[in-house]
């Protein structure tokens, strides 16, 4: 399975993934890639997970357990989870808004997992997530840096679009985290209003570190 491949497949997960987060509407993928074509992941946990209550989370911070995909987060205790926030096609995820006051696009982070084809490393991931912006918004986003999520090679990016509503358009910035295990692809993500996302980046780089699969 080359990379183009894995990216024409990812694409319409990825579109979807903004659709559901209400920030960008667009089309893609290719019309003979389907998502049964070959042996793909399946995002969930080999053994169904019973959601603990740990006590050793610091201060001023909560812990999320997915039941579904077998992964912990920890994030502010004053932002606010909605599970399975994204869940259609081959992407299914979780989203935690802070209950600060906002605009029209209210600052969050969300942790998604896609099937991918069995074998995909974090590399294929990333590359062919940089592919599907590519093709969406038409620019190929830099990697901003490298870095280890749960003993995983991961990459992140930063970008920015416009969301053509009336009476102007809405400018959003995103960070990106994507990396690849045996459970699926992943996508740890950071949304805020143009201008704004630094405000939120410290929350957003201890909450990728925090990051513990099943």
């Amino acid at each position: 399975m080359t990379r183009k491949q894995i990216a024409a497949i990812l694409a319409s997960a990825f579109l979807v993934a903004l659709i559901s987060l209400a920030l960008v509407a667009c089309k893609g993928g290719d019309k003979d890639s389907t998502p049964t074509d070959f042996p793909r992941t399946t995002c969930k946990p080999a053994q169904p997970v019973v959601p603990s209550t740990p006590s050793d989370v610091p201060a001023g911070l909560q812990e999320y357990q997915s039941p579904g995909r077998g992964y912990r987060i920890r994030f502010p205790s004053d932002w606010k989870v909605q599970p399975n926030a994204i869940a259609v096609q081959n992407i299914a995820g979780d989203a935690f808004f802070t209950t600060a006051p906002s605009g029209k696009v209210k600052p969050n982070l969300a942790v998604s997992c896609e099937t991918i084809p069995i074998g995909s490393t974090s590399g294929d991931f990333i590359d062919a997530k940089r592919q599907v912006i590519l093709r969406v918004l038409g620019d190929l986003p830099d990697i901003e840096k490298t870095l280890t999520v749960d003993g995983y090679e991961a990459a992140s990016i930063r970008y920015q679009f416009q969301q053509q509503t009336t009476p102007e358009p809405i400018k959003i910035e995103k960070v990106e985290v994507f990396f690849a295990n045996d459970m699926g692809g992943w996508t740890i993500g950071l949304t805020a209003p143009q201008g704004t996302i630094d405000t939120y980046r410290s929350i957003f780089d201890a909450f990728v570190e925090s990051f513990r699969g099943s």
